[in-house]
């Protein structure tokens, strides 16, 4: 007699799909206090340069022009010190122990692999049995291959982000020796340009957290019908909240193969800022799945969400 099969797992929490909304969150305050470290690297190199109020008959301190004494000596140590400021600071740990990876990125690629094993295991006895356990799968050489290649991108990626930082703060600083501007106002426009360096840096910490998780979910998967022959396809679970989008709540409760998943989100922005995740389904050789009550139990959750009247439930006009 056939096994009857057994229903994939679904988010215990569908406000929070990924389930990793708290190390998203931790990830950003990570970011926010850097980026202050950063911001107080900068007021401090400023503070080195001697300047003087210019003589003028205004008696507002605030708008008198000032005077930098700064030779390219001077300036080329003070650019120097922040180049290495600024590694250190969001360059910690370098390319083999980079913060943002060891503490963020790959603990979300093992949550999304534990996740993966959870739910295929429940759907496939034969797959439980060859894996073993997670600890199994972490250690193999293809997940080992596959974090070294997120782990050198992701440094890629933040040698570009501390780049775009450095021209951005630099800018300001030596715009504003350069205009006399007030060395209090040159502080105020360096925190500004520090909070909008922070709003970048919050889209990184929930983009690449959550899509680590999701890549390691999809890879899992795939490895799982290349070895065992699984034949799964990609449930959507969208977290139907305030902000989502209305393309992104549209995929709920749909499958998709993981192919398209990652042409998905590899276009128009798709993983950005994106809370969504997907549920490895196992279906049959016309790509339905064989426990059908799956759809409706994602739908019933997207219909008692629709009723908090948010954007994405409107009909388009």
């Amino acid at each position: 007699m056939a096994t009857k099969a057994r229903s994939p797992i679904l988010p215990s929490n569908p406000k929070d799909p990924t389930g990793i909304d708290k190390l998203e969150r931790g990830a950003i305050l990570d970011f926010s206090r850097r980026l202050r470290k950063v911001r107080r690297a900068y007021i401090a190199a400023l503070n080195r340069i001697p300047a003087e109020p210019i003589a003028t008959n205004r008696k507002e301190t605030e708008n008198k022009r000032y005077a930098y004494r700064l030779d390219q000596y001077l300036l080329q140590s003070i650019m120097a010190g922040l180049d290495a400021d600024l590694a250190a600071i969001l360059l910690e740990g370098g390319e083999d122990h980079l913060w943002f990876f060891d503490a963020y990125v790959s603990v979300a690629a093992v949550r999304g692999t534990a996740q993966a094993f959870a739910n295929l295991g429940q759907q496939s006895e034969a797959y439980r049995a060859g894996r073993g356990s997670v600890n199994q799968i972490l250690a193999s050489e293809p997940y080992r291959r596959r974090m070294a290649i997120i782990q050198a991108r992701v440094f890629e990626d933040m040698e570009g982000f501390t780049a775009t930082i450095k021209s951005a703060m630099s800018r300001v600083l030596t715009e504003g020796i350069g205009r006399g501007l007030n060395p209090l106002t040159i502080a105020r426009n360096l925190t500004d340009q520090a909070g909008i360096e922070e709003g970048r840096a919050r889209r990184i910490a929930r983009s690449e957290v959550p899509m680590a998780l999701r890549r390691a979910r999809w890879d899992e998967a795939a490895d799982a019908a290349e070895v065992y022959g699984l034949r799964t396809m990609e449930l959507h679970l969208s977290a139907l909240g305030r902000t989502t989008r209305a393309t992104h709540a549209a995929r709920h409760g749909k499958l998709f193969t993981r192919e398209s998943v990652r042409d998905w989100y590899a276009v128009d922005g798709n993983s950005i800022n994106c809370r969504c995740s997907q549920s490895e389904v196992m279906v049959d050789a016309d790509g339905k799945p064989l426990v059908p009550s799956i759809i409706e139990r994602a739908n019933k959750t997207k219909e008692v969400m629709k009723e908090r009247d948010y954007d994405w439930s409107k009909p388009k006009k």
